[in-house]
């Protein structure tokens, strides 16, 4: 009997031996980098509303909008510097530059002549705008539900659709709209006038 207790406990000696080596061998073999690695930041989700985008979009489009609906809202003209072409009296107008500057750029206030060409005349001294047509109203832009959508952002660019529905007509007008960070300040620079039905 004390013989077997001793081969007993001589075994679970082994064992433990054993075990003791083959742990303490694999251990020793691990690759323990005594750096604690890095916190990974949170990942943010980005917001592609893009709120900041449509605000500045909005506030831009609130100024041009009337320019473009009633084009004799905004200018002041002299009733003594006048043109006359064709059947059409035009008058200079006195504020072209505090009106336009503020709201586009250059390639924007070529484009607004162009669309709006039938009320405007140009002159090596100034700009004229129509003085005798019956209505200035272009109804461009003219609505009750304003909708601007932006289709894409830069650091220095924002593009995207305004859509102005009239609920009680039939003058909707859909367009694009891109505006351009100059020199700090965010300017139309072009707006393309895609339907008015």
């Amino acid at each position: 009997m004390n013989n077997m207790n001793k081969k007993g406990v001589i075994i679970l000696i082994g064992i433990f031996l054993i075990f003791y080596l083959i742990t303490t061998f694999f251990l020793d073999r691990r690759n323990l980098n005594k750096n604690t690695p890095e916190k990974e930041e949170p990942i943010v989700n980005q917001d592609n509303n893009y709120d900041k985008e449509k605000n500045i979009v909005r506030n831009l489009y609130d100024d041009i909008k009337i320019l473009y609906d009633v084009v004799n809202n905004k200018f002041i003209v002299s009733q003594e510097d006048t043109i006359t072409i064709g059947d059409i009296i035009y008058k200079k107008i006195t504020n072209y530059d505090e009106v336009m500057n503020g709201v586009f750029t250059e390639n924007g206030e070529k484009k607004y002549l162009s669309d709006l060409n039938n009320y405007f005349a140009i002159t090596d001294s100034g700009y004229y705008l129509a003085g005798n047509l019956v209505n200035y109203q272009t109804y461009y832009f003219r609505g009750d539900e304003t909708n601007i959508y932006v289709t894409n952002v830069s650091e220095d660019e924002i593009n995207g659709i305004i859509y102005e529905r009239w609920t009680t007509n039939n003058k909707n007008t859909l367009a694009t709209i891109k505006v351009i960070n100059k020199d700090g300040k965010w300017l139309v620079d072009d707006i393309t006038i895609l339907a008015t039905e």
